[in-house]
């Protein structure tokens, strides 16, 4: 992971992004998209897995600490169609798992098939702790 620093906070509330979103009971389920584990996405990536990977957290904060295989950033309420490609896998992930769950639902309802779809389980800070530590 690049960088490191105190997460952004939403301003006067002393809390992260994720920690002040809930997720939402949005039409898409949790069940619609697959989630993966930070050993599991390495795992596949080991063994040539090659998936589309979107940072759905501000750029501010990509630039704090970021997954250095990272193909693009787009805030997870912003994120489209002509952000992501047509075919192949799609890795998503933020600070901590759920804004990466609005992300996938958000691209679902827009006609990505949720089996491409991929969010990566505790975001970037299960990422830190699980395989950076």
């Amino acid at each position: 992971v690049a960088g490191s620093s105190a997460p952004p906070t939403i301003e006067g509330k002393g809390r992260t992004m994720d920690e002040a979103e809930h997720v939402s009971s949005d039409t898409a389920s949790d069940r619609d998209f697959n989630s993966l584990e930070p050993i599991e996405a390495l795992e596949k990536l080991k063994t040539g897995w090659s998936p589309w990977v979107v940072d759905v957290r501000l750029q501010t904060e990509h630039d704090i600490v970021a997954l250095p295989f990272t193909d693009i950033v787009s805030p997870h309420r912003t994120v489209k169609l002509d952000e992501v490609p047509v075919h192949g896998d799609i890795l998503i992930y933020c600070k901590a798992g759920v804004r990466g769950k609005k992300a996938c639902k958000r691209l679902i309802g827009l006609g990505v098939d949720s089996q491409r779809l991929f969010n990566l389980d505790g975001g970037i800070m299960r990422w830190r702790k699980d395989i950076d530590s």
